[in-house]
């Protein structure tokens, strides 16, 4: 199950990934708390921490912070690149990992728009 899907703009390559208001009830750590440590896998099977918080400021938008950079950094993302994470179902859960993320870029391939996984 998708919890969010997103383009990435210069801001999430940059600083960190603002995700969607709604995406927040799929996060069981968060319980009202200003943060939580997500625990997320990529296609390769890496496992990578992102925290997960709610700006103070009067625009209260979750985002990704700690760990994201690196994770931006280590698979050379770019502005316009497709984020997907997914909770995993229970039977997958290993370690503590509840989520997988899949990230794809739009490609040209002869002629053809498609999209390609990054990792």
């Amino acid at each position: 199950m998708a919890v969010f899907v997103k383009r990435l703009t210069k801001t999430d390559t940059e600083k960190r990934l603002a995700i969607p208001t709604n995406s927040l009830e799929h996060f069981p750590g968060f319980n009202g708390r200003q943060g939580a440590y997500l625990k997320v896998k990529d296609r390769s099977h890496r496992l990578w921490t992102f925290r997960c918080s709610v700006r103070k400021t009067s625009y209260p938008k979750p985002v990704f912070s700690s760990g994201w950079l690196q994770f931006t950094h280590h698979y050379n993302l770019r502005i316009g690149d497709k984020i997907t994470l997914r909770k995993q179902p229970k039977r997958d859960v290993s370690n503590g990992v509840q989520y997988k993320i899949e990230v794809q870029r739009k490609i040209n391939l002869f002629g053809k728009d498609v999209w390609a996984h990054v990792l």
